[in-house]
């Protein structure tokens, strides 16, 4: 289910890519995975990073966004996860979208999977840290990035959510 969030959060693109199909750009699909081993993508031992996308409407292929651009807002968010989630004991996955442009502040949108009550100030700090990162941008056009962390209790590993 949280996958199907995701291609949500990234149903804007969908549209474009048929209209790119005849350019040559037909092996661009709808969101461009980013692959981090662990311990790179990991925040903390109890949270996975299950995905990390990117995508725009204006570009199928994904060239409108400097890859350093993207580990820099991934570099920005995993401590953020990390102070918010290491010492949860609830199991939830935690989705966020940024909107990226070359001119405008980066928006932030998040959605949380089963997390209980009880995370909810944790979420709430969480939330508010990632939405205060702003500074980053696309070369041109919009694009949408995602981010996936599934948090299992303190002291498991985390394990990836049940589609």
């Amino acid at each position: 289910m949280i996958r199907s969030l995701a291609l949500a959060l990234l149903i804007p693109a969908a549209a474009t890519v048929q209209a790119h199909a005849s350019s040559g750009e037909e092996f661009c699909g709808e969101a461009i995975g980013i692959y981090l081993p662990t311990p790179q993508g990991t925040p903390a031992p109890n949270i996975e990073l299950a995905d990390f996308q990117s995508t725009s409407p204006d570009d199928p292929c994904a060239r409108n966004i400097a890859h350093d651009e993207l580990m820099k807002l991934h570099a920005a968010i995993k401590p953020l996860a990390a102070a918010a989630f290491a010492d949860s004991p609830a199991s939830f996955g935690v989705m966020v979208r940024y909107t990226l442009t070359p001119d405008a502040p980066a928006t932030f949108e998040m959605q949380a999977r089963d997390a209980p009550d009880s995370e909810k100030p944790r979420l709430t700090r969480f939330y508010h840290a990632a939405a205060a990162l702003e500074d980053f941008h696309s070369s041109s056009g919009t694009v949408y990035v995602v981010v996936h962390y599934t948090v299992s209790p303190t002291g498991e590993a985390a394990r990836p959510a049940e589609d």
